[in-house]
């Protein structure tokens, strides 16, 4: 059975059961919202889905992962996207009937000016660009200039799981802050002394991506941000990019969940630089 008869059959049945007696079944609407790590690929996944029905309108908007998160607490959207594992308990309280759903896996992604000749850090460098620790590309083992850290705003995703993993506690004041992916490439693709932090999916050959340490040990071996280092567990920014929703039946969300599940939707996935959820099961189970 296709994807589209597949979605017929599971809108046609929620819409049903959801209408009442005698009155014509309305078009229905599902908002998104958050990580803008995921909007490029949902913003992929939308248009497919779109094309495959009419009933269902998707609404997509940006804003960062905890943006996300409230957005469901206040009942604004009905999706939140994030790129960080939130406590939810600690979060929305107890009894907060929020459920999640691991969608696919990125990494961070190191980006630095094509003309910067240092190609690799270790965690303790990385912990010391973005706490201010080091200011001169000379500490690092590059030419005198001064270091331009470009980081992403306080509801980002990528920004808390990237603090966290380097145990940066306090991020340089003078950092430059960016609240898109696009924009950090942009801004390090102008500064020869900038360097940034992506989701995976956006890296493309206008910046080096620069070779990280695999652990936090000084003769560590550095690995690069590649979809094989990614899928094989051998890049430590790995990370899960998942959907956090009310536990209650939405027909729109459902029909959509549906679809997620689809050979369709996880290529469209992985066409954005993602990896889908099954391809990674297939490889933890090797």
């Amino acid at each position: 059975m296709s994807v589209n008869q597949l979605l017929s059959i599971v809108i046609g049945f929620l819409i049903l059961s959801c209408s009442q007696p005698n009155r014509e079944s309305k078009s229905y609407q599902l908002k998104f919202k958050g990580s803008e790590s995921m909007h490029g690929a949902f913003s992929a996944l939308k248009k497919d889905f779109e094309k495959r029905q009419d009933t269902v309108k998707v609404f997509i908007e940006g804003g960062g992962s905890k943006t996300g998160l409230m957005a469901i607490k206040e009942g604004s959207a009905d999706v939140g996207l994030s790129s960080y594992e939130f406590d939810l308990d600690s979060v929305l309280g107890s009894n907060h009937g929020v459920n999640q759903k691991i969608v696919a896996y990125d990494g961070i992604v190191l980006i630095s000016h094509t003309d910067n000749p240092v190609l690799k850090l270790n965690n303790q460098q990385v912990a010391g660009i973005f706490s201010g620790r080091y200011t001169d590309w000379r500490q690092v083992g590059g030419y005198a200039g001064r270091i331009v850290p470009i980081v992403r705003d306080s509801n980002s995703g990528t920004q808390a799981f990237f603090t966290e993993y380097f145990k940066i506690e306090k991020v340089n004041p003078v950092a430059v802050v960016a609240d898109e992916n696009k924009v950090i490439v942009t801004r390090v693709q102008e500064n020869q002394n900038a360097i940034g932090y992506i989701g995976f999916g956006y890296f493309t050959d206008s910046a080096n991506s620069l070779e990280i340490a695999q652990k936090d040990e000084v003769d560590s071996q550095f690995v690069s941000a590649t979809f094989k280092n990614l899928g094989s567990g051998m890049y430590p920014l790995k990370r899960s990019l998942r959907m956090y929703y009310r536990d209650h039946e939405n027909p729109a969300l459902q029909a959509f969940m549906t679809y997620l599940q689809s050979q369709d939707a996880q290529l469209i996935i992985q066409g954005q630089g993602l990896m889908p959820q099954s391809i990674n099961d297939n490889l933890a189970s090797r």
